[in-house]
């Protein structure tokens, strides 16, 4: 598979190329493998074969599937929402919090929250009540994330009092989230492309380094309206380091020092289409 190749089948998936840069090479590993399995000798074959075959197309789309996360990846952030956003949300909404991770990949964003939530809970008096989801599209991520298993290395962010209390060991030098930390969490399959949000009302949504980086054209505007329209008013989106919120969302307005992290205005329209 040359790059044309792979041009032509990000093209068919609405996929942008730019995003597929860096991790090109391993994905399209996947797909030729694929594409023997199938006995598709190029890719005017493949993609003939994805327009007919509704499970070869979602085994495809599941390979072009690129996953990368870290516990409290961008520490900025972290305690910026540990200091700043979270106590004034908490004070705003004491009946409680509906937080969503948005292609939670192997799950380390939705235990940093919950690490996160517990650790303030020992600071707060009152803490509403917490109502985390966690969703992704891929169900090999899905269930390693609900296994909640890591390398020690994974760990190198986790404070260390909070490695401590939240994982045990579990082989070798692999560790386990303990029970309380999952306790709550709803863990659904789920298409940021193609289906609504899972709730509504988030007062939280995490949609970092997937939807933004990987999709393009109307697929973005469709998604994002769709999960932005999610937010509570006040609400915090927050999307990864180097992404940029596109110009026909309005209402959001952005962190001054955290660039990735946006506060949805009290009275906003989500697109310029609304």
């Amino acid at each position: 598979m040359d790059n044309r190749d792979f041009i032509l089948l990000l093209e068919h998936f609405a996929l942008s190329t730019e995003g597929y840069r860096k991790v090109r090479k391993g994905v399209q590993k996947r797909i030729v493998r694929h594409m023997q399995e199938l006995r598709c000798p190029s890719i005017k074959y493949y993609l003939e074969r994805l327009e007919t075959d509704r499970d070869a197309e979602h085994e495809a789309r599941r390979l072009m599937d690129v996953s990368i996360s870290r516990f409290f990846r961008d520490g900025p952030l972290w305690r910026t929402l540990e200091e700043e956003n979270l106590p004034s949300i908490i004070a705003e909404h004491p009946g409680g919090l509906r937080v969503w991770s948005a292609g939670c990949a192997l799950g380390q964003e939705v235990f940093s929250f919950a690490i996160l939530w517990a650790m303030l809970a020992d600071k707060t008096v009152a803490m509403p009540s917490l109502e985390l989801w966690a969703t992704d599209v891929n169900p090999a991520y899905l269930e390693r994330a609900i296994e909640g298993v890591y390398p020690a290395g994974a760990l190198a962010r986790v404070p260390a009092e909070a490695r401590a209390r939240f994982f045990r060991p579990d082989g070798k030098r692999t560790f386990r989230v303990v029970e309380e930390l999952r306790q709550g969490i709803r863990w659904q399959l789920h298409d940021l492309t193609a289906d609504q949000p899972p709730a509504r009302d988030f007062h939280v949504v995490f949609l970092r380094n997937n939807l933004l980086t990987y999709y393009r054209g109307g697929i973005v505007e469709a998604a994002l309206s769709a999960i932005t329209d999610s937010l509570v008013p006040g609400g915090v989106l927050v999307i990864g380091r180097k992404e940029r919120l596109p110009g026909f969302l309005k209402g959001f307005d952005p962190h001054p020092a955290v660039t990735c992290l946006y506060r949805k205005q009290e009275s906003s329209i989500s697109s310029s289409g609304q």
